[in-house]
């Protein structure tokens, strides 16, 4: 693609562990990352990729729209194998910029959007405040195959959500 994103594991001595691409045809970006305890890594970013890697139980396989969809990876300990990969989007322009893994190995990703139609669920569900942009909180099942909850987060300007922490 024109750019991809990347992920490397090193040892506490700095010797490579692994290293690999992640990405489709287009521009893929990988802007958040975090580890569980076995040494999965979780990877949240923005693809404008029609072809982006997705895995068959992925919760959206298709991407929706704008120059930009978000993404959201997994990568077994190894790093040899992709657990599970969505896309996460509406119609506009959507961004994941945090990612956080709970103990039981659910990814909670934040970010912005720009589209009206973004995938929300759960009983917290919100609309589109009618700004340029919306934050937004999703976490998404340890399988990967479910969001669990997914809403807006914002207000009469435009907001953004950079980092997201669980505990």
């Amino acid at each position: 693609g024109l750019e991809d994103a990347f992920v490397a594991k090193l040892s506490p001595t700095g010797t490579m562990v692994y290293s690999t691409y992640l990405g489709g045809s287009s521009s893929d970006l990988g802007f958040a990352i975090a580890i569980d305890p076995s040494g999965a890594a979780y990877i949240a970013g923005s693809t404008s990729s029609v072809n982006f890697p997705i895995t068959g139980s992925a919760p959206q396989r298709t991407f929706r729209g704008g120059s930009a969809d978000c993404f959201v990876a997994k990568l077994d300990p190894s790093g040899a194998t992709l657990s599970y990969s969505t896309y996460l989007g509406g119609e506009s322009n959507d961004v994941c910029k945090g990612i956080a893994v709970d103990a039981s190995g659910a990814a909670f990703v934040t970010g912005t959007t720009s589209s009206t139609g973004f995938p929300v669920t759960g009983a917290l569900k919100q609309t589109f405040s009618d700004a340029s942009s919306d934050a937004f909180l999703t976490k998404l099942s340890p399988a990967g195959d479910r969001f669990l909850f997914s809403m807006y987060l914002g207000g009469e300007g435009a907001d953004d959500g950079n980092v997201v922490r669980v505990d």
